[in-house]
């Protein structure tokens, strides 16, 4: 680099490696550089150059400072040092930039929030006195014992007369008195309805039928929890809301009502549906997870079919709305694409009125899909004589509109939930029919109620896509590999691997046989029969994923009997690679 001075010391690098730095002591020399290199660093670079005590002069044979040579030299060094450290910090910043625009470049852009997860449930009680915990827990414990024990003396009854009747009689005074017994044991049954490798089929079967409607809440209830929730009564927060719940379910039950405008979500939406949670949830997911898991431990015959680290996670986030609108608003970036075409919708989630007991979200217009068809010719009874042939023929064609909209709603549902399942990894795990609107006049589809998702772990992810692709094959060995995989000991505890094999290729060839369709719910229930047989523990998140199949398959097959899984399934398995895309999500 050379250097030459000029008259009034200003100083200028010639030469040099960045010829935009022309540093001199006029404010318009430095405002320049400024300019061209907006940095701190260089502004204090600038300060400490354009010193009087930092005057250099030029000679022939080169440089050399007029005062103090080793203080320049040092100056110098701690120019070269701070230009280094600016641009190490600039290269820095843009990395951390960059980062933070590719970890979000998935997230819709007209989303004003980032998608956080809740944080780690802390349960209230834990804070209260010992007293008091052991009060709440013996009032609990001597509540179950006393709905609980008719029903066990009568499984026992109907157990030592071997009486279809009696057991018929006992499986439904099972299912009223789980129903009457709260949140999270209802909780706990409707999981062990989806785990047919751990329990007889007509106790699955009883337990699927547990209803979600509950008895409704107080509208005081709903007042007070508003009121703690968000410092405000409902007629500061809402223009409109209806006392009379729409519907109660296990966890909560939903009202419906209007914003004012000043709490319009996304400064749009006033029309919404208010979710608020039960008396009694907190003390009863308190005191039962720990009960539950006491009571299966004393048993040298029945084996809890799931940790009580994950029933606890599952419990949490099916109580904690947070958990909800965060899956919501998930579930709608994944989908933003099909959201702009107007074929799939989730419901807005207001952020500003969201606690662990309130969620607000957007009202959704449309009937469930299990109300929604019926039989046209139904409806038309009263007609005279000569209008008989006439609407017969309008009601024919109506059918037939009712049957194209129905083969257009299951290959819609189907679309949704491959996509959940392999492109995502994150599945709706409660899709049955009264979880989905839809709309007659836009042909959308709404999703409700996303309290309730599965994910695969990455560990299991890939396995998982390659066993439903053993599944669409038919490739006996590749599923049986599989299951061994899914296996919570890996088949340690299985005498003979070679009996479980003999076992899946029965069920494959019954099943899975040649040119015939592939009904994945019946080979699971099988497969599911043979793990049980053989004592394998199947691990609850390929569990829950299954199960949660098999629901999804069932509600498509009532829209569409002729639809085939596997064939649609091909095109999907093969665009996002049997669950690689979802092992790293």
């Amino acid at each position: 680099m050379r250097l030459a001075v000029q008259k009034g010391a200003n100083l200028s690098i010639l030469s040099s490696p960045w010829p935009w730095l022309s540093l001199t002591k006029t404010p318009r020399a430095i405002s320049l550089a400024r300019t061209s290199f907006p940095s701190p660093l260089l502004t204090q670079s600038t300060r400490i150059l354009t010193r009087p005590g930092l005057r250099l002069f030029s000679q022939n044979v080169g440089l050399r400072p007029a005062k103090k040579a080793s203080g320049t030299i040092w100056r110098r060094t701690a120019l070269a040092a701070a230009l280094g450290l600016g641009a190490w910090g600039c290269i820095k910043y843009a990395n951390e930039l960059s980062s933070f625009l590719a970890a979000n470049e998935e997230m819709d852009v007209d989303s004003p929030h980032v998608l956080v997860e809740p944080e780690t449930f802390q349960h209230p009680y834990e804070r209260k006195s010992w007293c008091y915990k052991v009060y709440v827990k013996t009032k609990r414990t001597l509540f179950l014992v006393v709905i609980f024990t008719p029903c066990a003396m009568l499984y026992s009854f109907a157990e030592w007369t071997a009486s279809e009747e009696w057991r018929e009689y006992w499986l439904k005074m099972l299912v009223q008195t789980v129903e009457l017994s709260g949140c999270s044991v209802q909780k706990f049954a409707q999981w062990c309805s989806m785990r047919p490798d751990m329990f007889s089929p007509d106790v699955v079967e009883a337990l699927s039928k547990l209803r979600c409607d509950a008895p409704p809440h107080e509208f005081q209830h709903t007042r007070k929890v508003i009121r703690e929730a968000f410092g405000r009564e409902i007629e500061d927060i809402f223009e409109k809301f209806e006392e009379r719940p729409v519907a109660s379910g296990t966890v909560a039950q939903v009202h419906r009502a209007r914003l004012r405008k000043t709490y319009a979500i996304d400064g749009k939406v006033r029309d919404v549906a208010v979710k608020v949670q039960h008396p009694n949830v907190l003390e009863e997911t308190y005191c039962d997870v720990d009960l539950l898991f006491h009571i299966v431990n004393m048993s040298e015959t029945f084996k809890f079919p799931m940790k009580k680290d994950d029933f606890m996670m599952v419990l949490q986030r099916q109580t904690n709305f947070e958990w909800e609108a965060y899956n919501l608003r998930k579930f709608a970036n994944n989908f933003r694409t099909e959201i702009k075409e107007g074929t799939i919708k989730f419901p807005d989630v207001s952020l500003d009125l969201l606690s662990p007991a309130v969620l607000v979200e957007s009202w959704a217009n449309g009937s469930t899909v299990s109300n929604f068809f019926s039989t046209l010719e139904e409806g038309i009874t009263d007609v005279s004589e000569g209008l008989v042939s006439s609407a017969k023929q309008l009601s024919q064609s109506m059918v037939h509109v009712m049957e194209d909209t129905k083969k257009d709603l299951a290959r819609k549902i189907f679309s949704m939930n491959m996509k959940m399942f392999l492109r995502d990894n994150l599945i709706h795990s409660d899709m049955h029919a009264g979880n989905l609107l839809f709309s007659a006049e836009t042909a959308e589809l709404t999703v409700l109620d996303a309290g309730q998702t599965a994910s695969l772990r990455p560990d299991v992810a890939p396995v998982f896509g390659k066993f439903l692709h053993a599944i669409c094959t038919r490739d006996r060995e590749g599923v049986f590999k599989a299951l061994v995989d899914f296996d919570e000991q890996k088949g340690g505890q299985v005498p003979d691997l070679n009996d479980f094999r003999k076992d899946v290729n029965i069920a494959m060839d019954k099943f899975c046989p040649e040119g015939e369709p592939i009904i994945v719910g019946d080979i699971m229930g099988q497969l599911f029969f043979a793990l049980s047989k053989h004592k394998l523990i199947m691990r609850s998140d390929v569990s829950v994923s299954l199960m949660s199949m098999a629901v999804s398959e069932g509600l498509i097959l009532q829209l569409d009997p002729d639809f085939d899984m596997v064939g649609a399934a091909m095109p999907y398995i093969a665009k996002y690679g049997t669950f690689n895309s979802a092992a790293h999500s």
